[in-house]
């Protein structure tokens, strides 16, 4: 029941991600089963459990002070484990990473005989200008 999606849909979904620009990842392709599994409508939170329970992690998401939830993708080989910074006056998020961080977590979690097993670590910031550089970048 792994693969509920006959291979010869995945060759039709393949030609319809090129015709729009994209690679036919493995990602794509089981989030295209998932979908294709029912009939039934679901939103995003139903979809990323199922997909979750069958250990197929694609997205990670992100919660924002004003509530809004953001994804991103979950390629923990490609993109190393990052925080963000996200600026209240434009809105952009940027992604920093710094060894440092991880050292002081993994250092006071160990003086309170624990072990981090799962990190979330975001800042909100305003621009220093008078106007806000990330508007047009």
């Amino acid at each position: 029941m792994e693969n509920l999606i006959p291979c010869r849909f995945h060759i039709e979904v393949e030609s319809v991600l090129k015709a729009e620009g994209l690679r036919a990842t493995k990602q794509r392709l089981d989030i295209w089963d998932e979908l294709s599994a029912t009939n039934k409508h679901r939103d995003i939170e139903t979809i990323l459990s199922s997909l979750k329970k069958k250990k197929i992690n694609v997205l990670k998401k992100l919660i924002l002070d004003d509530g809004k939830f953001l994804y991103e993708h979950n390629k923990k080989t490609i993109t190393p484990q990052h925080d963000h910074i996200v600026c209240e006056d434009c809105g952009e998020i940027f992604e920093f990473f710094d060894n440092s961080i991880s050292q002081i977590e993994d250092k006071i979690a160990k003086n309170l005989n624990l072990k981090v097993t799962k990190r979330v670590h975001q800042l909100s910031a305003t621009c220093t200008g008078t106007k806000c550089n990330h508007i047009e970048s």
